[in-house]
């Protein structure tokens, strides 16, 4: 039984790197996390949705270069917010800098 292929038939649109996580420790594989708002499932559960996925296969894994461009598209994301925050961050830099000259007397050059 393959666990990630009998999650994703049961919970298609789940994250593997945030929904879920298995592990293998030489002894076969398990749920090492589960953060879905569903209990976690059973062995029994997990040997059913394999069952019910190898009889009827819903999920198709994304092709590689669908992935990299979701991975990307998301990255572009978090950069831009990021370039935000610093540009916030900066203007407030420059305002205590301009309040700290003017109570000392002095002005921004």
């Amino acid at each position: 039984m393959i666990l990630y292929e009998a999650i994703k038939y049961k919970y298609p649109d789940a994250d593997p790197q945030k929904d879920f996580e298995l592990r293998n420790d030489g002894d076969g594989s398990y749920i090492n996390e589960w953060h879905l708002d569903v209990p976690k499932p059973t062995a029994e559960e997990l040997k059913k949705w394999w069952e019910g996925s190898q009889a009827n296969p819903k999920y198709q894994p994304p092709l590689p270069l669908d992935y990299l461009a979701q991975e990307v598209a998301k990255e572009k994301l978090v950069t831009k917010q990021l370039e935000h925050q610093c540009d916030l961050l900066t203007n407030e830099l420059k305002a205590l800098k301009n309040e700290i000259l003017f109570i000392k007397g002095g002005s921004e050059k």
